[in-house]
């Protein structure tokens, strides 16, 4: 039943893939009339073959390779049949509908119906997470309207003295690119005197704007998304699909390959099958081509979150043997770097330190990120970074439960949203906005009302000192309703999560003050101090990591005259009370390990780190 469910989103994706191709051919049609209309091709009796033959034209003479190539190749998969015909009729129509609307083309359609899409094994092995538009458009508006050099008035647009560059390391289908897009768009036409539109979609596309992905049908649609908002001529473009496998003696790792040496060479991009053409989106890769990466003023991503514990789904797609191999070269290469550990937060954590590479000082990266990031401690040297070389801006976190914590479309994982500046270790301690979302925004015109109000405070921290307890947290309200509440604070612990435990700034205030030693009543102010100290200092001992509890035991099926008992795993839709009885035996694989581990044991269970 599974297998039919996943072959049922694989044909999905497909046909989505076809449309989405429909959908620009008939745009570029429009343009050149060396390409037949969809209604032209629609009067044809073989529509295969006459989409066939109209999109090797358009490989071959005009380009836009990765959008027909990937669509050709599934078309000439497809068996000339009267059924094919008639479903290929059906999306020719839906193609010249979707072509004919400015309002379809401009709103990332195809992304939408992707995420609704997603491909259930590749989401857990690639842990392709692709975040809400809404999410995506808050993201990229702080990014593009808080203080800055950057001057959108001109084209090109400028960041200080140089060209604007951006770029997305995991770029999915393009959402977040599409809305850091918009805003410079909107940013331009607000700032310019005389907007120079199609020449500020040019830039964009040919020099500005960069993205890398290991799926090739993801980075189909994001170019597409991209080169639907203004659909006039564009040379080239800087979005690639990159490797994610052993070919040959050598192991490629997607974009962390960047982390060693900033050179893209050929090899390092996918092969298009029996074509062989390495996937550089809109133009071909010439023989022997090198591209240095430049460093960038924006980096926006919403990186692959696969941990290294567990159940070790690191590039959980690929081969067992191959999967190791990839893994001890990642290894390897965060030793050489001096950042081995972060593996066990996951990929997500190498991709901050890929960002950080590429970041130029005074630049700024906003990130979609797993909750864990603010205390886990398999994420403190990502913090530890951050502290250091950034001025953490804004924390944006989702209160509104029902499965409701996250920022991304796939996923219930408790997320962030996170904006920062590169400060570059300069000593300069500011303030922190944590943004406590009681509900998200619902559409992008809720995003940029949230975004307009959360850049208007940027100067007025002070205001909104959590430690002073005479200060009121900011209202966010919608519709006249509050949705959440915004409150600063100067961080000043490495565990930033304490500032943001609760939903309500007030709890939060009580909870800061009171690590200081300080009792707060939220009716009353200050009432007193008390005492404090760690956990540490008094000598408790957190539990074993859980290789140590694999190493000393077998799990099996509960059975009364297990010597030894456990609470294995987590099923949310059982376990939602704080008080579980025992649902699993474990027998011993080291008799002097499980007894060492055992006499730790205790009643109050501490999820993983």
């Amino acid at each position: 039943m599974r297998g039919d469910r996943e072959s049922h989103k694989l044909a999905s994706t497909a046909g989505l893939l076809l449309l989405d191709a429909m959908v620009f051919h008939e745009v570029l049609a429009k343009m050149d009339t060396r390409i037949p209309t969809i209604s032209s091709i629609l009067a044809e009796r073989n529509l295969k073959r006459a989409l066939e033959e109209a999109w090797s034209y358009i490989l071959h003479e005009i380009d836009y390779e990765p959008i027909f190539d990937i669509a050709l190749r599934i078309l000439r998969n497809l068996p000339a049949t009267p059924l094919v015909n008639n479903a290929l009729k059906e999306l020719l129509n839906l193609a010249y509908d979707i072509a004919s609307s400015h309002v379809l083309l401009k709103h990332d359609l195809f992304g939408r119906i992707y995420h609704q899409l997603l491909l259930g094994k590749l989401v857990k092995y690639y842990a392709t997470y692709y975040t809400s538009i809404p999410a995506a458009r808050l993201l990229a508006r702080l990014l593009v309207n808080l203080p800055s050099p950057l001057r959108l008035d001109k084209v090109p647009p400028l960041y200080g003295d140089e060209e604007l560059r951006v770029v997305d390391f995991a770029c999915g289908s393009g959402t977040l690119l599409s809305a850091l897009y918009k805003e410079i768009d909107v940013k331009h036409r607000l700032d310019s005197e005389e907007p120079m539109v199609e020449e500020m979609h040019r830039y964009l596309l040919e020099q500005g704007i960069w993205g890398f992905d290991v799926l090739h049908h993801a980075v189909h649609l994001a170019s597409t998304v991209l080169f639907l908002h203004n659909p006039s001529s564009v040379a080239t473009s800087r979005l690639y699909v990159l490797r994610l496998e052993k070919k040959g003696d050598k192991c490629y790792l997607g974009s962390i390959d960047f982390l060693a040496d900033r050179t893209l060479r050929r090899e390092m991009l996918l092969e298009g099958g029996e074509l062989e053409s390495a996937e550089r989106v809109s133009v071909r890769f010439k023989e022997g081509e090198e591209v240095k990466l430049p460093d960038f003023h924006i980096c926006i991503m919403n990186p692959p979150f696969t941990r290294s514990v567990g159940g070790n789904l690191l590039f959980g797609a690929l081969p067992r043997k191959q999967r190791r191999e990839l893994q001890n070269r990642l290894s390897k290469l965060l030793r050489d770097l001096g950042i081995s550990g972060i593996g066990q937060a996951g990929l997500g954590a190498v991709f901050v330190f890929l960002a950080d590479k590429y970041l130029k000082i005074d630049g700024r990266v906003g990130l979609v990120l797993p909750r864990a990031v603010l205390s886990g401690v398999a994420w403190e040297k990502v913090r530890e970074k951050l502290l250091k070389d950034y001025h953490i801006e804004y924390i944006i976190t989702s209160y509104e439960g029902g499965d409701n914590w996250n920022f991304s479309e796939n996923t219930s994982l408790s997320e962030i949203l996170l904006v920062a500046r590169k400060i570059g270790g300069k000593n300069r301690r500011s303030a922190t906005f944590f943004v406590n979302l009681w509900r998200k925004p619902r559409n992008e015109l809720e995003a940029i009302y949230i975004g307009s109000q959360l850049v208007e405070l940027y100067d007025a921290a002070k205001l909104y000192d959590v430690e002073n307890s005479n200060a009121s947290p900011y209202s966010i309200k919608m519709h006249g309703r509050k949705i959440g509440e915004v409150y600063s604070a100067q961080i000043g612990d490495v565990n930033i999560g304490r500032y943001n435990f609760f939903a309500q700034a007030e709890l939060n205030r009580a909870v800061v003050l009171l690590r200081n030693g300080i009792i707060y009543l939220p009716t009353r102010g200050i009432v007193g101090r008390i005492p404090i100290t760690s956990l540490s200092n008094l000598g408790a001992e957190i539990g074993p990591d859980r290789r140590q509890v694999h190493n000393a035991y077998i799990v099996e099926a509960l059975r009364e005259d297990h010597l030894y008992k456990a609470i294995w795993g987590h099923d949310p839709k059982r376990m939602n009370t704080i008080s579980q009885s025992p649902n699993a035996g474990l027998e011993t694989r080291d008799a002097a390990s499980a007894r060492s581990l055992w006499e730790k044991s205790a009643k109050m269970l501490v999820v993983e780190r």
